[in-house]
């Protein structure tokens, strides 16, 4: 999940197709790394997602992406 941390309004929330890490163990296989977030971002953007627009959260699904 992404929001703008200074104005938030309409939350990111990127589906990747690999588990969230919560706890330290057990480490899942395929992490969710600053590049994965990086292009969910640009992909949300370029799909129209306006971080500070208000609304409900914008759900793009990225499990297809490497």
């Amino acid at each position: 999940m992404v929001e703008d941390a200074a104005r938030p309004g309409t939350a990111l929330v990127v589906e990747t197709g690999r588990p969230a890490v919560k706890e330290p163990d057990p480490v899942p296989a395929e992490l969710v790394l600053p590049r994965d977030v990086t292009a969910g971002i640009r992909a949300a953007r370029s799909s129209g997602w306006t971080p500070r627009s208000g609304g409900s959260p914008f759900e793009p699904r990225l499990s297809a992406a490497g």
